[in-house]
């Protein structure tokens, strides 16, 4: 629970007492999912949650769990690497090609950009860290995918989660959705849709909405306050 209220939280610029901040059991189970599979060699994720939900939050505690705050249950316990650097982003409407190319300092083809990202996992692997990716607002790049040039903004896409989900690579992708991944394809051809409908296996989806019970919960918590 967070002391000043706000319906939206920037990952990016917002600093958050964590020591008020409640793990509710599917908080708690979403992260245990991301650690089980990502054992297992799956490491894209999809949190899908109504706004307002906390997937904001969640993302900045688990970055902070990362750097040792001890905020949820359980060993974090990876494979490789127990730490992580984070590249962090906030959704946009625009092209994800752009904005990586832009952070990564390289052209905007999708080789060059997974051969930087490939470069800076192995620089950090070096310093007995991976890397972790963690794009908030994932459906405004989707929307922006679906209305300008779909198969080369849906491939790459594709093509960055089997990247993150190659074994050899000590990376970690997560992104946020206020709906499912196919709810962005509607306007869509029948074969663009075939197309999304695969991307969208590549990634891991965890339900991120709370149950009724347990906003009533956290909202009786808020108004003890």
């Amino acid at each position: 629970m967070i002391k000043s209220f706000s319906p939206s939280i920037n990952i990016i610029n917002n600093n958050i007492d964590f020591s008020q901040y409640i793990v509710t059991p599917n908080v708690q189970n979403a992260f245990d999912t991301i650690i089980a599979n990502y054992q297992q060699g799956i490491r894209s994720f999809n949190l899908i949650g109504a706004y307002g939900t906390g997937k904001s939050t969640f993302l900045s505690a688990f970055e902070s769990q990362l750097n040792e705050e001890n905020i949820f249950e359980g060993k974090t316990s990876w494979k490789r690497f127990d730490k992580f650097e984070t590249i962090k982003i906030v959704g946009d409407y625009c092209s994800l090609l752009d904005l990586l190319s832009e952070d990564l300092g390289c052209s905007r083809r999708p080789k060059d950009i997974l051969d930087s990202l490939d470069s800076v996992i192995k620089k950090h692997n070096t310093q007995g860290q991976g890397l972790l990716l963690i794009i908030d607002e994932f459906g405004k790049f989707l929307e922006y995918a679906a209305k300008n040039d779909p198969e080369i903004e849906l491939y790459f896409l594709q093509q960055l989660a089997e990247f993150a989900n190659d074994v050899e690579n000590e990376f970690l992708l997560i992104t946020t959705l206020h709906q499912d991944f196919s709810a962005y394809a509607a306007n869509l051809t029948k074969a663009q849709r075939n197309e999304w409908v695969k991307v969208k296996g590549r990634f891991k989806e965890i339900s991120f909405n709370e149950p009724v019970e347990q906003l009533i919960y956290l909202a009786s918590q808020r108004l003890h306050e």
